[in-house]
């Protein structure tokens, strides 16, 4: 007899294209509170589990799982909570009312403009038109925005071109020489003050 999941609107069972896809089956817990909590989460009126009811793998969260071993296994307490339901069986969000809330919705919320730090913005034009012509400085807060032709950050080199290229082999060689270089006064047991200086 095929195995199928459990779950509303769900048509996985267990065959070998579920397989590939990765997709597992999980046995609902045999008694308790935790079986209890499983056949509630389904939202199916009346349904009560049997010893091979099933749930596929795809309603629950990927950090339920523990996958250490070779079978793929379910966490303790974990209950199902990714379904696709119908609008019927769907649960209302609750909404907050509470001061604090309200109050939150009644103040303004600030200008990204306002909290920029426009002393550290500057501004790289990127203009492919063929016939370039001056472009108005960019103004913010009543001050104009610096214009730079290239930008670096992190290890990445960019400039008004769109033009790239990585830095890091020079990053990562810099930082190896330090550290050699570290490694080296440590063993001839220079003062930690003097390290501290690097």
């Amino acid at each position: 007899m095929p195995d199928f999941c459990a779950a509303y609107g769900c048509s996985n069972r267990r065959s070998l294209q579920t397989r590939i896809r990765g997709i597992t089956f999980h046995v609902f817990p045999k008694t308790g509170e935790r079986r209890r909590q499983w056949e509630l989460a389904l939202r199916r009126d009346g349904f009560v589990s049997s010893g091979r009811t099933l749930l596929c793998s795809e309603h629950f969260r990927s950090e339920d799982f523990d996958r250490t071993g070779q079978t793929v296994r379910l966490k303790d307490g974990v209950v199902p909570t990714i379904f696709n339901f119908p609008a019927h069986l769907q649960r209302p969000e609750a909404t907050r009312s509470t001061t604090t809330s309200r109050r939150a919705e009644d103040e303004p919320q600030p200008n990204v403009v306002s909290i920029l730090n426009v002393a550290k913005t500057r501004e790289m034009v990127i203009d492919f038109r063929r016939v370039r012509t001056s472009l108005l400085p960019l103004c913010i807060l009543g001050e104009d925005l610096a214009v730079v032709m290239d930008y670096k950050y992190l290890g990445v080199h960019l400039d008004n071109g769109l033009n790239w290229r990585i830095n890091t082999d020079a990053v990562h060689k810099k930082g190896m020489s330090r550290l050699y270089f570290l490694r080296k006064l440590r063993y001839f047991h220079v003062c930690s003050k003097m390290l501290e200086t690097f």
